[in-house]
């Protein structure tokens, strides 16, 4: 029986090399909303958001600004990528946090608490994890920048509320540490959220498009990589073939993957990001990736994802061969 004909189970969980599961592909992954332990003066209009605007001097509005314009345009970020991002602009990661923790007192922003579900403490309360809790845009920060940038999209705060908001802040966190490590390494030079791809833009959108800085050696184009997220708590290997097929169809029709605002004869790249080389694995070996008219890489978090390897980002892609049971690991150059 070929690999073809052979049925893949979808396993629960596939854990990295170390035997460990990453916090933002955990299927038992939960998190809630927390108010600030102090007092808490929420903003709730944009006048009332304005109004303390108008109060901070001109570099406390600058930095803070820039903040609430950096979580929005992340949708969802932890505190460690914030002060990555923030690091960039000239902010240290003291005063990234201490303008943070004002914003949150005042509602600009909104801090959630991570938790798995399964895993419970001795009173039988559910184990609470240290990594930098994820932040988002609160109501006042929401309205100020909408006000400021029109037009542009900004995450509700309801939007977490929701029974899906769990799973979208796994899927934000996990993005944004490919854009923040790509940005350091100076691999990104643009990205953007659900660009619109074939001739409709009611097209079911992709999660993400990066482009890549001047790459050398082989790799020398004008090159575009649409980005896919695999997530244990769904059902990603029918998700991601049925993604595929649709790429598949947008090719045929136009001779190459059309995505708005991108050049026809720029290289675009299907990129699947997922949590370990064992999810790499069974993908290619459910559909093989390797049999489509596009590229189709993917990117694992298990390469890249600590501190102890800055620009780690670049040697963690991998192509598949035309054996369903092999990936070649590879580095970019910039």
């Amino acid at each position: 029986m070929t690999n073809n004909e052979s049925p893949v189970i979808q396993m629960k969980t596939f854990p990295r090399e170390d035997g460990s599961l990453s916090l933002w592909d955990h299927p038992s992954f939960s998190s809630y909303k927390t108010t600030p332990k102090t007092t808490h003066r929420p903003t709730t209009t944009l006048m009332d958001s304005i109004s303390h605007t108008s109060r901070w001097n001109q570099n406390v509005y600058q930095a803070r600004l820039t903040i609430l314009k950096v979580i929005g345009d992340a949708v969802c970020s932890n505190e460690n990528q914030l002060r990555r991002y923030m690091a960039l602009a000239g902010l240290s990661a003291s005063q990234t946090s201490e303008h943070i923790r004002y914003l949150r007192d005042r509602g600009f922003v909104d801090r959630h608490k991570c938790y798995i579900a399964d895993y419970l403490d001795e009173s039988g309360s559910p184990i609470s994890l240290k990594n930098p809790a994820p932040i988002t845009l609160g109501i006042g920060g929401w309205y100020l920048m909408n006000h400021f940038y029109s037009g542009n999209f900004f995450a509700k705060p309801d939007m977490w509320f929701q029974q899906s908001g769990s799973t979208a802040i796994q899927r934000y966190v996990a993005l944004n540490e490919i854009r923040c490590a790509g940005v350091e390494a100076k691999l990104i030079t643009n990205w953007r959220w659900y660009p619109v791809v074939g001739s409709s833009p009611h097209e079911k959108k992709p999660f993400a498009l990066m482009q890549l800085g001047n790459l050398t050696e082989e790799f020398d184009d004008r090159s575009y990589m649409l980005i896919e997220r695999a997530q244990m708590s769904q059902r990603f290997i029918d998700f991601l073939r049925t993604r595929l097929e649709e790429y598949r169809r947008i090719f045929t029709e136009f001779g190459y993957l059309k995505v708005a605002g991108v050049d026809k004869e720029a290289h675009v790249r299907v990129i699947l990001s997922v949590s370990s080389y064992q999810v790499a694995k069974v993908l290619h070996e459910s559909f093989g990736l390797h049999k489509y008219p596009f590229d189709v890489w993917v990117l694992v978090d298990e390469w890249f994802d600590n501190d102890e390897e800055p620009g780690a980002i670049t040697s963690a892609f991998a192509r598949p061969s035309a054996d369903f049971s092999k990936l070649q690991r590879i580095r970019l150059s910039v």
